[in-house]
């Protein structure tokens, strides 16, 4: 943990900047993408007053992105007359977690389980999605991410299928499907799996994985949104190491097949052999399903 009595502004971009905004210990967030930031890629930064004011009133500055761009770097230098810290992006450099990577740059010393809280907004949000669809409060619901930032990292299509399919035998239950933007073109097969939903904000996937009874994914971003929303489920590793990528949070089971990847380094995407359909049945009956 940090100290509690540090008041915490972060930049970020996109999505990142929903999350930082809903978190008690941040109190202003700014968009990389703004001009701004931009000016930092010149070596003499013509900054406004207000603008250099952004990076002057804070006790300590901390960037990951300023390690890889010398330029930025230079410039918040150029513009602070207190230290600015950088930092490399995390990449499974060091054999921990990344959240304690990151953690221990800012001078933090305790992995907490992240916690994303759902608001009012959003579980009317939620309320409607379950309403419109004719579930009701007892349907029984299982989320599948079957994407991932890599192909390398994706269990296969016909796992998540099986999965899919055993639960759909079971009493009133539903199967939904979270795509991102690099799955959106396999949004017709999948809806012969389940509901499938590929254009969502990360709070209205938050929430519906929040509500989710079990949930079924790769390593992804979208897995550790489900840890953070408290999920139960099963997350498939097979290149990446959980030690350094597994979601926080939650009661997530990671499942890997170590003799197998270990033979098979290169393998393209995680088969049905390195690990089957019926490791991670059994695996979803041993957390109640």
């Amino acid at each position: 943990m940090v100290n509690p009595e540090c008041e915490i502004e972060i930049a970020a971009r996109g999505e990142g900047i929903s999350l930082a905004r809903r978190l008690p210990e941040v109190a202003r967030t700014l968009s990389l993408e703004s001009g701004t930031f931009a000016k930092l890629f010149s070596s003499s930064p013509l900054l406004t007053d207000e603008e250099e004011h952004l990076f002057t009133r804070s006790d300590e500055v901390f960037s990951w992105f300023a390690h890889t761009q010398p330029e930025v770097n230079a410039a918040l230098r150029q513009i602070r007359a207190r230290p600015v810290r950088s930092f490399s992006f995390f990449s499974g450099q060091e054999d921990t977690h990344a959240a304690g990577y990151y953690l221990r740059c800012v001078g933090g010393t305790e992995i907490l389980c992240p916690s994303l809280v759902i608001e009012h907004e959003d579980g009317q949000w939620l309320e409607t999605y379950w309403r419109q669809r004719g579930w009701d409060a007892r349907s029984r619901v299982m989320v599948l991410h079957p994407g991932s930032g890599g192909k390398k990292k994706r269990w296969a299509d016909v796992g998540f299928s099986r999965v899919a399919r055993w639960w759909a035998s079971r009493r009133n239950t539903k199967v939904l499907i979270l795509l991102g933007p690099a799955e959106e073109q396999e949004a017709e097969n999948w809806r012969r799996v389940g509901q499938v939903e590929s254009s969502l904000s990360v709070w209205q996937a938050a929430a519906l994985l929040s509500r989710a009874d079990l949930y079924v994914g790769n390593d992804s971003g979208v897995s550790h949104l489900a840890g953070a929303v408290g999920a139960r489920g099963v997350v498939l590793f097979g290149p990446t190491r959980p030690r350094q990528w597994r979601p926080l949070g939650g009661a997530l089971s990671v499942l890997q097949n170590l003799q197998y990847r270990t033979e098979h380094p290169d393998e393209d995407g995680i088969t049905l052999t390195e690990v089957a359909a019926e490791e991670v049945m059994a695996a979803l009956l041993r957390l109640g399903a």
